[in-house]
């Protein structure tokens, strides 16, 4: 049996609903809990065709830009070249920069202020003032200074979601490590009620329940050893690589192996 890993529900292997993230393949108990544990993925594929799609215009539109400012090609077409600035800069503004303006109105309707504010706001004026160069002189206003400020809308637009993708990835990152971890503890403890050991899911196991751990078994929940000299492997929460030798009073941790000789604990906490 898996483990959905939004609620924790125990599911079917057989299920249709599954989802492989990151080479991994996960199964859950409902629609909802697929759609609320792919959604992080959406979010990062969509910031992903985003930033692509911002860098690839700004960047481009940057080196002609400063190559022209410089004098190194295209002298004297500043005219045109605007409007074509114009055509390719505009979708990335309010295509890709669209997530900052829905910030913005949050943001104001709030009453205060974040980086989505300072990002709209300065990527906006940066953006009018390019088209008020670009059209005046198709309206006969004669300009003395040409220059817009299109590639520099775009380049921070494509920075700032560069930033967020990198971000998306380190937390997705940080979940799977987590998710690994809690996965390596078992589900199922043996423990001893009414002088009867049965097996249960770890779910059903109280505080001060006496939880029996054999040799080579992973400990099921956190709790306090009252039985038992065995040497308890921690590697996977300690780093250590040593074996701890526990005695009565010590803490057990859920997850470690119990190595050698039968384990008596009293469960700390349900978990």
């Amino acid at each position: 049996m898996a483990t959905d890993p939004v609620c924790g529900m125990y599911v079917d292997e057989g299920t249709h609903l599954t989802a492989v993230v990151r080479g991994r393949k996960y199964y859950f108990c409902s629609e909802t809990c697929l759609e609320a544990f792919v959604a992080p993925e959406k979010e990062m594929a969509q910031l992903k065709r985003l930033t692509l799609f911002s860098l690839g215009i700004g960047i481009p539109l940057f080196v002609v830009g400063f190559g022209q400012g410089l004098g190194w090609w295209l002298a004297g077409l500043e005219e045109p070249l605007n409007l074509v600035f114009f055509v390719l800069a505009t979708p990335v503004q309010f295509v890709a920069g669209y997530r900052f303006y829905r910030g913005f109105v949050d943001a104001i309707r709030n009453r205060s202020a974040n980086m989505d504010v300072l990002i709209a706001i300065g990527t906006t004026a940066a953006w009018a003032y390019s088209v008020v160069v670009t059209f005046l002189p198709f309206l006969g206003v004669t300009l003395t200074e040409k220059g817009t400020y299109y590639d520099t809308a775009a380049v921070i637009i494509g920075l700032i979601l560069l930033g967020k993708f990198l971000e998306e990835i380190a937390k997705g990152k940080a979940s799977d490590a987590i998710r690994k971890l809690m996965d390596l503890a078992p589900r199922t403890a043996r423990v001893v009620r009414d002088d009867r050991e049965e097996e249960i899911p770890v779910e059903q196991v109280q505080v001060n329940d006496l939880v029996i751990v054999r040799p080579g078994e992973r400990i099921p929940v956190d709790g306090v050893v009252v039985g038992g000299l065995p040497a308890v492997y921690e590697a996977m929460i300690t780093g250590e690589a040593i074996s701890a030798e526990k005695k009565v009073g010590d803490t057990a941790i859920g997850a470690t192996i119990n190595q050698t000789g039968l384990l008596r604990i009293a469960s700390r906490k349900p978990r």
